[in-house]
């Protein structure tokens, strides 16, 4: 694996098992330094150490800036980029960071194509992401789908607690994607109803976390808790707690192509899970029989999805049962597993 990535990343650290489980090999190439007149020749460097000796070149998730040196250094190697996201759809499109006529939309435009252009193989995480990277710049025949699953702590994860107040959680970085407000809406609809003890748990940090606090603050919202930034290692504890997971509900074109690790860690830990009705889910998921399918920006179906559920814990059981089902038979480790190594024994022949 070339270039400056995270290995606590969930997607690294899912890839990384996947690959062990094959019985792949995994070389380290990795670089810290953010300038690239600094990371280039450390990449160059660490690569003449640590990857003379690889038969594939993987560059890992967002390093869009390390591929077209990743190639120079693969030479006759295959080079497999798992970009996970466009920069120019997430900076430009969905944080709304730069214009759509600036120079570092242009920028970051050109960045995706030269990276998707670069690699023999580019994953998409769901189908619909890889016809965003089709019109980017990816040839058709380069993609393969790899599903993000999640971690087999997830699955370990036993029966939501018994007693207490019903639970309903969002773990994440309060992206735009995530339709916090939307979220909040459903939050707010909530506190009008004829509903058992249950709170609204929201546990991370990121974009739109401090306008959320003062969304809840300023209406007045009981139910809610904030419980702050939260470490990935200790992500699996806060779905211990909940009878109810909450997915992805944002507006955004982005929104619709993705099914975020949330939505997999929910379903992985055995929760009832609620999310926008978006292409990338349908791919995977049917509703009402895996999960609860919402329209994305509409807190009062949101809303009305999250009170039914809070009130029957038999259709909380019966669709965290399925959901768990479907998610170990499509992104569990095992599984990806096969996949990867199917991707990888393909581009080394």
């Amino acid at each position: 694996m070339a270039g400056a990535w995270d290995p606590g990343y969930p997607r690294n650290r899912i890839v990384r098992a996947a690959l062990a489980y094959s019985g792949h090999q995994v070389l380290d190439v990795r670089v810290r330094a953010r300038r690239a007149w600094l990371r280039y020749p450390a990449l160059a460097a660490a690569f003449g150490r640590e990857g003379l000796a690889a038969d594939v070149v993987w560059v890992p998730e967002f390093r869009h800036k390390d591929v077209v040196v990743a190639r120079l250094l693969a030479g006759s190697r295959p080079l497999v980029f798992d970009p996970l996201v466009s920069r120019w759809d997430t900076l430009v499109g969905d944080w709304q960071l730069h214009r759509a006529d600036s120079l570092q939309a242009r920028w970051n435009r050109a960045l995706d194509r030269w990276s998707l252009r670069a690699a023999d193989r580019v994953l998409c995480d769901t189908w619909a992401h890889g016809e965003l990277f089709v019109r980017l710049g990816a040839r058709r025949g380069q993609l393969r789908r790899l599903l993000v699953g999640a971690e087999d702590v997830f699955f370990d994860i036993g029966p939501p607690p018994a007693s207490g107040p019903v639970r309903i959680l969002y773990v994440g970085g309060f992206l735009p994607l995530h339709g916090i407000g939307t979220l909040l809406d459903a939050a707010g609809r909530l506190e009008h109803m004829a509903l058992p003890e249950y709170e609204v748990v929201l546990a991370g940090r990121g974009i739109e976390s401090d306008a959320a606090r003062l969304h809840v603050a300023r209406e007045g919202l009981r139910h809610v808790r904030f419980v702050g930034a939260t470490p990935y290692a200790e992500a699996a504890q806060w779905f211990t707690q909940a009878h109810i997971a909450l997915g992805v509900f944002g507006t955004g074109a982005k929104t619709d192509r993705v099914i975020p690790h949330k939505l997999w860690q929910g379903l992985a830990s055995g929760r009832a899970v609620v999310t926008g009705d978006t292409a990338g889910a349908r791919e995977v998921f049917r509703d009402r029989e895996h999960l609860r399918l919402v329209p994305c920006g509409d807190g009062g179906a949101l809303a009305d999805a999250l009170a039914g559920l809070v009130r029957d814990a038999a259709a909380r059981e019966q669709l965290g049962a399925a959901g768990r089902a479907r998610a170990r038979a499509t992104g569990s480790v095992a599984v990806l597993a096969q996949d990867i190594d199917a991707i990888v024994r393909e581009v080394a022949a």
